[in-house]
């Protein structure tokens, strides 16, 4: 509303005549504009604020007067933010209301009954556990052969190098997983690979192996014709390694292929990463013009939370304010008609984009 408001009816005396009884009485009504105090120096806003408006003077803002209260003011422009709940509030801690929505953005419900404050988790989403290593290495050429039979993780002089990583089960618990590469047979460039999990080796179905052309490439469908080939021609897939955390047991795949290679260079790792995550969190919230609410998270893809919950009056410039920007019914000014944003006579919601 821009802070006007009725007033009151600011009477104009016009008297005609020196008989009273003759005497006629002018009515005038006059809207006032409301002068809101300054706001002190000290006085500051919430870290994180940012506006929330509406375009029309004539569109409010629903805001509960509580957070769990079913009473409810008005405004059109406010500056909120997301307090230590999750809740998007004003200054006073009032929050803004919303509506459901539909998977495909469209309004649930525009019944008052049913909206429900905005809100977020910081921390959202189930983990999602790893189910793919990337590894990129070199294997140099020229590295000792040594016997798979041999192998021990607790002694180093049973393999020729090692690489780990943190990898995350279906509880979002992490766990190492070490990969440790033996040169098994330096004619033919041939190595296996072990693996362990939380220091603990894990029995593999069947032998890994990287087998390696003269250029340095990986040798997935024997051009060497040495009788060897990269297991999975350099993805092995679906290999479960076993939990006892109550976690469900990795099933988990090991890529090779992007950029491992073999050649007389020292053992590097070029690349290594992990599919999965812990708990996912927010990334940043978008009020579009039509009002619907989105978030953005950090590993999972958009989410649609809302649409902000509107009201008209029959008498707006009639409501009565309360502070802070926000307004309340009166009898003059008539019930709360509620709505969306560009529906019927309803307009946009100035667009808002809020970084964490």
């Amino acid at each position: 509303m821009h802070k006007k408001y009725f007033v009151a009816s600011l009477l104009t005396l016009v008297l005609c005549g020196c008989d009273s009884e003759s005497d006629e009485v002018t009515i005038t009504n006059h809207y006032t504009t409301q002068v809101q105090p300054k706001v002190s120096e000290n006085e500051q806003l919430p870290v994180g604020a940012f506006e929330v408006r509406t375009v029309s003077e004539t569109d409010f803002l629903v805001v509960a007067t509580a957070i769990d209260a079913l009473e409810f003011n008005y405004t059109n422009a406010n500056q909120f933010h997301f307090n230590k709940d999750g809740y998007l509030v004003n200054n006073t801690g009032a929050p803004l209301m919303s509506y459901l929505v539909n998977p495909d953005g469209s309004s649930a419900s525009v019944s008052i009954s049913t909206a429900s404050p905005v809100k977020i988790d910081y921390d959202v989403g189930n983990p999602q556990a790893t189910d793919e290593v990337m590894l990129g290495v070199n294997l140099p050429s020229t590295a000792e052969e040594l016997a798979i039979d041999n192998f021990s993780n607790q002694n180093p002089l049973t393999y020729n190098h090692s690489t780990s990583i943190q990898v995350i089960d279906s509880l979002g618990e992490s766990h190492q997983l070490s990969f440790y590469f033996v040169h098994t047979d330096i004619e033919n460039n041939v190595w296996q690979l072990q693996v362990s999990l939380d220091n603990e080796v894990v029995s593999l179905p069947e032998i890994i192996t990287l087998d390696f052309i003269s250029s340095g490439e990986l040798d997935l469908d024997d051009q060497d014709l040495d009788g060897y080939v990269s297991t999975g021609s350099g993805l092995v897939s679906d290999l479960i390694l076993p939990l006892d955390n109550g976690a469900n047991d990795f099933v988990i795949s090991f890529d090779f292929r992007s950029d491992t290679q073999s050649t007389e260079d020292n053992f590097t790792v070029s690349s290594l990463a992990i599919s999965g995550f812990y708990t996912d969190s927010v990334k940043a919230l978008r009020i579009d013009h039509d009002g619907l609410i989105t978030l953005s998270f950090v590993h999972q893809e958009d989410k649609l939370i809302g649409r902000v919950a509107l009201a008209k009056f029959n008498s707006p410039y009639n409501l009565e304010a309360v502070g802070n920007d926000v307004w309340a019914e009166t009898d003059a000014s008539g019930t709360a008609n509620y709505g969306e944003a560009e529906v019927a006579n309803y307009g946009a919601v100035v667009p808002v984009m809020h970084d964490f």
